[in-house]
């Protein structure tokens, strides 16, 4: 599980791709796009990365605050699962 700011998560969506972030912190990349997603934090678009890798010019988002203020925290983890109701037994007992 990670916890951070929403301007902590869009530095660091920025920074480097979710892949190697969810690696680092031991979580799943599509629960980092999903926080992202939740809390109108801007992901880099398909591309991104191999622009920066050969050294071209790429856009950048900026982080924007409307919905939610920058310092608001973000938790990056699984779902909760929901608990599945129990099944009675319904097993017949062998008559003795």
């Amino acid at each position: 599980m990670l916890k951070l700011s929403r301007a902590e998560l869009h530095e660091l969506i920025w920074s480097k791709p979710m892949t190697e972030i969810a690696r680092h912190y031991g979580v799943r990349d599509m629960h980092v796009a999903q926080a992202c997603d939740a809390f109108d934090v801007a992901r880099p678009r398909p591309g991104y990365w191999q622009k920066v890798g050969h050294g071209k010019a790429a856009e950048t988002a900026e982080l924007d605050n409307t919905r939610y203020a920058a310092t608001e925290v973000v938790t990056v983890a699984p779902p909760a699962k929901k608990a599945e109701p129990q099944q009675p037994n319904t097993a017949k007992k062998r008559a003795a």
